[in-house]
């Protein structure tokens, strides 16, 4: 159920474990938050993605209920990595993988640290709410919404770069 990127669109891939809390949850604030802004605001595909390979998994039911979004879970297959602009790992291990997959380091960064490339990635991590409780879940949502409030400037910036700048970005090798 790979979803495919639009023709003109920037996109940003949002990348956790199963794709059923974090990624789902990260990638319809993100949407919301870009549906806000006013005046001129790129073309961004926002999509999630998880590294266990989870097709077709719904996003869990707290997910939904703390975020309001719903995406059908899918996996951060290698082709997928590739078709993305900028991919946001929301723990260590979920960057780790995308490294391995060949996401270059200039479009792979952890969401918290975003635009940054820190050292010590684990203290950027934002925790698996995965059979937590509601409250759980609303501090990951707002640890979550924290750092696209932050960093969405950055990824607007790097959309419009991206615009002017249209050329083939290649293999990811």
């Amino acid at each position: 159920m790979a979803e495919a990127k639009s023709p003109g669109s920037y996109m940003v891939l949002l990348v956790c474990t199963g794709n059923t809390c974090r990624s789902p949850m990260a990638a319809g604030l993100m949407k919301k938050l870009l549906a806000e802004r006013t005046g001129a605001t790129p073309l961004i595909n926002v999509v999630s993605a998880g590294t266990m390979g989870l097709i077709g998994m719904p996003a869990t039911d707290l997910a939904i209920e703390v975020s309001a979004s719903y995406d059908l879970s899918q996996a951060a297959t290698p082709e997928l990595l590739d078709q993305a602009d900028l991919v946001l790992a929301l723990a260590a291990d979920h960057h780790e993988y995308c490294r391995a997959m060949g996401v270059p380091a200039e479009r792979l960064f952890m969401l918290r640290a975003f635009p940054q490339h820190p050292q010590g990635l684990a203290q950027y991590q934002i925790p698996d709410p995965i059979g937590g409780n509601r409250d759980q879940y609303q501090r990951t949502f707002y640890l979550i919404e924290e750092a696209l409030r932050r960093g969405l400037p950055a990824i607007i910036a790097r959309a419009n770069s991206s615009e002017t700048n249209d050329e083939p970005r290649g293999d990811a090798s």
